[in-house]
């Protein structure tokens, strides 16, 4: 199994609040919520989003359910004491995770990222439109995830996208999802955010594709074998 990895920034002034995961047996990407004024919380996004990026992985030997259910748990416990958790602008990220265990590839998508699959038999992508339900400090949001499993003999490749790397697709339409994945898979990722990058520049004022980020953090893992 081939993995690679790309992140990049939206802005140069700010650092990334997207965090990529590579563990033994699971690969995600989470993408902070860019924060409001008041959040209730001392901390920031990029804080919120290291606490639960070690929290998965710690909990990656559980289904991604469950690994995610109890990460949000302990996330919450280490600043339950100092921050207003009940806050409805708490620090939260969209999630996407991948497992692959007992020769089954798991994924759970919460939130506007990306779980790409290409199979033998079908292309299935994976991302969560129906409302702003992320990962933040209350466990019952894991339940609206979106789950499921493909028999890992069916596999070829995986992308796992944040929606700053998405956009390559389902906003600017620079490839569909197979030719993007034919691209990561001759040049890696880092070449789809390098060329996503380059139609931002061009549309600098958000003119020929309006969006509410002229750039957006941008973070993928893609694996195939």
């Amino acid at each position: 199994m081939r993995t690679q990895m790309a992140t990049e920034a939206g802005r140069t002034t700010a650092p990334s609040e997207d965090r990529a995961l590579v563990g033994p047996n699971l690969l995600a990407v989470l993408d902070g919520v860019t924060a409001k004024p008041e959040t209730g919380c001392e901390h920031g996004v990029g804080w919120f989003a290291d606490q639960l990026s070690a929290e998965i992985l710690r909990f990656a030997h559980l289904d991604p359910s469950a690994a995610l259910t109890e990460a949000v748990r302990q996330a919450a416990d280490l600043h339950s004491g100092t921050c207003d958790l009940e806050h409805p602008d708490s620090p939260s990220a969209a999630i996407a995770v991948v497992q692959i265990k007992d020769d089954v590839l798991r994924y759970l998508v919460l939130g506007d990222a990306t779980v790409v699959v290409d199979g033998k038999r079908e292309l299935l992508v994976v991302s969560d439109t129906r409302s702003r339900r992320t990962a933040g400090p209350r466990v019952a949001d894991v339940e609206h995830a979106l789950t499921g499993e493909v028999p890992l003999q069916d596999v070829r490749r995986v992308a796992i996208l944040s929606d700053g790397a998405a956009r390559a697709v389902d906003l600017f339409n620079l490839f569909d999802w197979r030719q993007a994945l034919e691209l990561m898979a001759a040049n890696g990722p880092d070449d789809l955010i390098r060329k996503m990058r380059a139609v931002e520049k061009e549309d600098a004022k958000a003119v020929e594709w309006p969006r509410e980020k002229v750039s957006d953090d941008a973070t993928v893992v893609y694996f195939d074998r």
